[in-house]
């Protein structure tokens, strides 16, 4: 590099086919001794040194919505309770089956209905004081529950269903 007085800085387009490169001198670079002498001396940064402690400020734990929230929506779900049980009613919903279901198949039917409150319990303890990881593995758990004792229970009403007894 400290050969030359100065270093030239060309573009070169060129093509595959007959006609002719075009070259361009972009600029010109002179290098003294000095220059590189300072380059090979620069200090190199610390990579695996000791670094100042971080101190840490982690914010307020996160609370519930104000309780007037939590009536409100409360209210409104209970609220919901009526208008479902009158759309059952209203599409044929019979709650004379109940005794067949119950002495058809007690365990798969009482699992399904024990399974729907237990997950409803298990979301009224997320709200109130379980966290995430503490409610995930149960509500998997509940969650299985539901699926098979469920599809056991529909098979049974399909079954009374495919008898006629609807």
């Amino acid at each position: 590099l400290l050969s030359s007085p100065s270093l030239s800085a060309s573009l070169v387009l060129g093509s595959f086919g007959s006609a002719p490169a075009s070259t361009t001198t972009l600029f010109n670079i002179a290098l003294s001794a000095e220059e590189v002498e300072a380059a090979k001396q620069v200090a190199k940064p610390v990579r695996y040194g000791k670094l100042p402690e971080i101190h840490h400020i982690f914010g307020a734990e996160p609370g519930s919505p104000p309780r007037v929230i939590s009536v409100f929506f409360a209210l409104a779900v209970l609220a919901t309770l009526p208008v479902v049980l009158g759309a059952w009613a209203l599409v044929g919903g019979n709650a004379g089956h109940v005794g067949a279901a119950l002495s058809a198949a007690p365990v798969s039917h009482g699992l399904f209905f024990g399974s729907l409150v237990a997950m409803e319990g298990v979301f009224a303890m997320y709200y109130v004081s379980w966290r995430l990881f503490e409610v995930l593995p149960l509500a998997g758990v509940v969650g299985a529950v539901a699926f098979v004792s469920g599809s056991k229970a529909l098979s049974e009403v399909q079954a009374r269903r495919v008898r006629g007894e609807r």
